[in-house]
C-alpha cells in the first residue's frame, strides 16, 4: 500500500513538474472567467463573500505551506496548495481589477490598474516566487489593502474621503498584524531547521519581522501616493452613463428626457456626438448617471471646461456641485448646464470632492445658424 501511494504521489510530482505552465495558466484563466461573471457591484453580497473567502484561504494556505517548510516537499500535497494559492491570487486580482476598472477613467488610472493587471499576469510568470514567504506577503497585503479601500466605505462608513481611506488602511494594518501574528507564532518563532528542500527560507525572527514591515510600510507609502494624486479610481463609485445634451427636462415620472446630436453607428462607445452644432445663445447640458453603494452618499462636481488655444491649457468656466444617494441599479443621475458656450474644444468632467475623475465627457462646440437635427432619449 505505501510502494502504491509512493507510486501515485511520485507520479503526479511528475505530472506537475511537465505540466507546471499548462496547469498554471488553466489556475489563472479559471480565476478569472470565475470572477469576471461574478465581479459586478462592489455591494455585491456573493462577490464580498467570495472575496473574503479567498483572502482567507490564501492566508491559510501562506501559513500551511511555511509550516511544512521544515519537512521535504517531494509530495504532491505542497504543490496542490501552491496551485491554490495561485488560483486565489488570480481570483482576487482579477475580481477588483474588474471593480476597479469600472471606476473612473482608463487615461487617468492607468497606473493602479496597470499594477493590478501586472498582478494577474505576476501570477502566472512569476509563480515559481510563491515558495518565498516575504512574496507571498506583499502581494497577500497588496490585495488586502486593494479590497479593503473598496469595503470601508460601502459597508461601514458609506461615504468617501480622505478619512474612509486613512480608516481603510487602518482596518488593513489589523488585518495584517493579526495575520503576521499568527505566521509568527506558527512558523518564525519555531527554531527547527528548515530541510534542503523546503518551500521557504525562514527567515530569523528579527530580520524576518522587519524585512516584512517594511514591505507592508512600503505598499502604504506607494498607495498614499496614488491616492494624493487621485490615481487610484473612486471606489466604490461607477460611471453609468455621461452624454453632452442640447436640452434636458425632467418629467413627472421621474425620467429625463434628453435631446442630442446622436454620435455616428460606429462610435459604439457613446450616444451623443462629439460634435456638439449650436445656434447663438444656446446652452449645453452634461448629463451623469454614477452608481454608488446602497447608503452610500457624497457630493460629485460637474467641472466645465473650455480649452484655451493660447495658452494650451484647459479653463474652469464653471464648477456645480450636487449630492448622490446610492442604491439605484442604473445609477444616481444629475445634470448641469453652461450658458458661457463658444467654439472651441469642451469637456465636462464628473469629480468627487477630493478631484478624484469618475468620469468625463468632451466634444467641439461649433455655432451654427440654424439647429441640427436632434434625436430624442430618456433618461
Amino acid at each position: 500500500m505505501k510502494k502504491f501511494v509512493r507510486a501515485k504521489a511520485g507520479a503526479a510530482i511528475h505530472f506537475w513538474k511537465r505540466y507546471e505552465h499548462h496547469l498554471g495558466v488553466g489556475a489563472l484563466a479559471v480565476g478569472f472567467i470565475f470572477d469576471l461573471f461574478l465581479a459586478k457591484k462592489p455591494d455585491s453580497v456573493i462577490d464580498n463573500i467570495l472575496l473574503c473567502s479567498y483572502l482567507f484561504i490564501a492566508g491559510a494556505i501562506i501559513i500551511l505551506l511555511n509550516i511544512r517548510a521544515r519537512r521535504r516537499a517531494d509530495s504532491a500535497e505542497p504543490l496542490l496548495m501552491l496551485l491554490m494559492l495561485q488560483f486565489c491570487f488570480g481570483g482576487l486580482a482579477s475580481n477588483l481589477l474588474v471593480l476597479y476598472g469600472k471606476s473612473g477613467t482608463l487615461t487617468v488610472s492607468v497606473i493602479f490598474l496597470g499594477l493590478l493587471a501586472c498582478l494577474v499576469l505576476g501570477n502566472e510568470y512569476l509563480r515559481s516566487r510563491y515558495a518565498q514567504l516575504r512574496f507571498n506577503i506583499a502581494v497577500y497585503y497588496f490585495l488586502l489593502l486593494t479590497y479593503c479601500i473598496i469595503a470601508v466605505p460601502t459597508f461601514i462608513f458609506h461615504s468617501i474621503g480622505m478619512l474612509v481611506f486613512l480608516a481603510s488602511e487602518g482596518l488593513s494594518l489589523v488585518a495584517i498584524t493579526l495575520f503576521l501574528a499568527i505566521l509568527y507564532f506558527a512558523v518564525l518563532r519555531r527554531k527547527k531547521k528548515s530541510s534542503p528542500d523546503a518551500l521557504v527560507g525562514a527567515p530569523t525572527k528579527a530580520s524576518g519581522l522587519k524585512e516584512i514591515s517594511l514591505i507592508v510600510a512600503g505598499i502604504l507609502i506607494v498607495f498614499n501616493g496614488l491616492y494624493f494624486l487621485n490615481i487610484i479610481p473612486p471606489v466604490p463609485l461607477s460611471l453609468k452613463n455621461i452624454g453632452a445634451y442640447h436640452s434636458i427636462l425632467k418629467l413627472s415620472s421621474g425620467d429625463y428626457l434628453g435631446l442630442y446630436q446622436p454620435a455616428p453607428w460606429y462610435v459604439f462607445w457613446r450616444d451623443t456626438s462629439a460634435t456638439f452644432n449650436y445656434t447663438p445663445g444656446e446652452s449645453a447640458y452634461c448629463f451623469s448617471s454614477v452608481y454608488a453603494p446602497a447608503d452610500l452618499t457624497t457630493p460629485i462636481y460637474h467641472q466645465w471646461e473650455h480649452y484655451n488655444t493660447a495658452t494650451k491649457m484647459w479653463d474652469t468656466v464653471s464648477l456645480i456641485s450636487f449630492p448622490i444617494t446610492g442604491g439605484r441599479a442604473s445609477g444616481y443621475r444629475g445634470f448641469t448646464e453652461t450658458a458661457a458656450l463658444s467654439p472651441g474644444q469642451w469637456r465636462c468632467d464628473v469629480e468627487t470632492s477630493s478631484g478624484a475623475l469618475i468620469g468625463r465627457i468632451e466634444f467641439t462646440a461649433i455655432e451654427t445658424q440654424s439647429a441640427p437635427a436632434l434625436s430624442t432619449a430618456t433618461l
